[in-house]
C-alpha cells in the first residue's frame, strides 16, 4: 500500500483523523512550551528563572481541578450532544462559567491573605507575583470550560489550533516583557489568558443560538465520576511539579535555577510521549465500552512510551554538556552531570502516567490512592533527604518506581482474576 492510499484512509476515518489532529496540536503546544522555558531560562538567568519555575509549579498544581473539570465536562457534554440537547449544554456552560467567575472573585482576597506565607516558603520577595499566578489560573479555568465544550462537540481542530496558538502567543508577549523580570513574564501570561478566552468563544457561538433548558444532570452523578479522577490527576501532577517547589524552598536560588533547567530538559521526555496517551485514552475507552479487549493496544502504548523516553534519556547520558550549553547556555553547565539521572526519573514517570491513563480508560478508578501515596512519598522523601540536588532526584526516581510497580501489580491482578 502506497503512502497516498494510507493518507486517504486516515483522512476518511474519523477516529484516525481526529487523533492525528490532536497529536499535531499537542506536539505543537509541547514544543512551544519547551521553547518557552528554554528562552525564558536564557533571558532571565538561573536565579530569576528558578523563581519563575517555582511559581509556575504552583500554577500546575492549581491546574489539577482544571484537568478534572475538563474530563467531567467533556463526558457530560458529549452525552448531551448524543441526545441532541444543545439547550442543556448552554445551561451547563453558563452555570459552570458563572460559578467560576464568582469563585475567582471571592478567592482573590483569600489568595492575598495567604500570599505572604507562600512567598516566604518559596523565598520570593513580592506577594504580587503570587497574585498574578492566581489571576492567570482564573482565566485558565474559564478557558478550560470553553475548550471542554469544543471537545464535547468533537471540534478537535479548533482545540488543537488554540492549544498550540496559546503557547506561541505567550512566548511572543513574554519576550519583550522579560525586561521587567518575572513580573513582566507573569503579566504576559495573564494577558495571554484574557486574549485566548475571548478567542475560544468565537467557535462556541452555536451554543447561544438556542434557548437554555433545565439540567437533568445531578450533582451526585458529577461527583461520583470526578472525585476519584481528581485524586489520580492530583497525585500525578504533584509528582510532576512538587519537587521544583521544594527545591526552591530548600536550596539557594542558583541551585534551584540549575534544577529548573534539568526539569525542563527532562520533561521533554514526557512531552514526547504524552501524545501517545492522548490517542490511547479515547480508543481504549471506546473498546472498553463495547466489551472488546484492549490488551494489544495497552502493550503497544506502554512499549512506545518506554522506547521513546528511554531513547531520549540515553542521548542525555551521552551528550549532557552539549545539550545544556546549546539550550540554556554555559551558566547552567554545572547541572550537566545530573541530566541523565533526571531523565531516568522522567522515563519512570512517563510509564507510570501511561498506566494511570490506561486505568482511567478502563474505568478502574479504584487505583486513585496509588498516585496520592506516591506523591506523598515524594514530598516526605524530599523533606527528609535534601542534602544535595542528586538526593532529590533519587527520591523522585524511587517514588516513580513505586508508582509503576504498584500499578503494574494491580494490572496483573486484574488479568489473573479474569483467567
Amino acid at each position: 500500500m502506497n503512502i497516498k492510499n494510507i493518507l486517504k484512509q486516515i483522512s476518511t476515518h474519523s477516529l484516525a483523523k481526529n487523533s492525528a489532529i490532536v497529536i499535531a496540536g499537542s506536539m505543537g503546544a509541547n514544543v512551544g512550551s519547551y521553547l518557552y522555558h528554554l528562552i525564558m531560562g536564557r533571558l532571565l538567568g538561573p536565579v530569576a528563572y528558578g523563581e519563575l519555575s517555582s511559581l509556575l509549579s504552583i500554577f500546575y498544581i492549581f491546574s489539577v481541578p482544571l484537568n478534572v473539570g475538563a474530563v467531567v465536562l467533556v463526558k457530560f457534554i458529549s452525552s448531551m450532544k448524543a441526545r441532541d440537547d444543545l439547550g442543556q449544554v448552554r445551561t451547563l456552560f453558563l452555570k459552570v462559567t458563572k460559578a467560576c467567575v464568582i469563585g475567582g472573585i471571592v478567592g482573590l482576597p483569600l489568595m492575598y491573605a495567604f500570599a505572604p506565607f507562600i512567598s516566604g516558603f518559596l523565598r520570593i520577595q513580592s506577594n504580587f507575583l503570587f497574585l498574578l499566578v492566581y489571576i492567570a489560573f482564573v482565566f485558565s479555568l474559564l478557558t478550560v470550560i470553553a475548550s471542554s465544550a469544543l471537545q464535547g462537540y468533537q471540534k478537535f481542530l479548533w482545540v488543537s489550533i488554540f492549544g498550540a496558538g496559546a503557547i506561541l502567543l505567550k512566548l511572543v508577549i513574554s519576550i519583550p516583557a522579560v525586561g521587567w523580570g518575572v513580573y513582566g513574564v507573569l503579566l504576559a501570561t495573564v494577558i495571554t489568558g484574557v486574549i485566548m478566552y475571548a478567542l475560544y468563544l468565537i467557535p462556541l457561538k452555536f451554543i447561544f443560538s438556542v434557548k437554555a433548558k433545565k439540567l437533568t444532570l445531578t450533582t451526585r452523578e458529577a461527583f461520583t465520576y470526578a472525585l476519584p479522577s481528581l485524586c489520580i490527576i492530583l497525585g500525578m501532577t504533584s509528582l510532576y511539579s512538587t519537587d521544583m517547589i521544594l527545591v526552591r524552598h530548600f536550596f539557594p536560588a542558583y541551585e534551584a535555577g540549575l534544577y529548573a533547567s534539568l526539569s525542563v530538559l527532562g520533561k521533554v521526555i514526557f512531552y514526547a510521549s504524552s501524545a501517545i496517551s492522548i490517542v490511547i485514552f479515547p480508543v481504549l475507552s471506546e473498546r472498553t465500552a463495547k466489551g472488546e479487549k484492549g490488551t494489544k493496544l495497552i502493550f503497544i502504548g506502554l512499549g512506545t512510551v518506554t522506547a521513546v523516553s528511554t531513547g531520549i534519556t540515553l542521548f542525555y547520558f551521552v551528550f549532557p554538556e552539549f545539550i545544556i550549553r546549546m539550550f540554556f547556555g554555559s551558566s547552567y553547565i554545572q547541572g550537566a552531570p545530573l541530566l541523565g539521572l533526571f531523565g531516568i526519573f522522567l522515563v519512570l514517570y512517563s510509564i507510570g502516567n501511561m498506566f494511570a491513563t490506561i486505568f482511567m480508560a478502563l474505568g478502574k478508578l479504584t487505583i486513585w490512592y496509588v498516585p496520592i501515596l506516591c506523591a506523598t512519598l515524594q514530598i516526605v522523601g524530599i523533606n527528609v533527604f535534601h542534602s544535595s540536588v542528586i538526593s532529590v532526584i533519587w527520591v523522585n526516581i524511587i517514588s516513580s518506581l513505586v508508582l509503576i510497580m504498584s500499578l503494574l501489580g494491580y494490572y496483573m491482578k486484574r488479568i489473573y482474576e479474569k483467567v
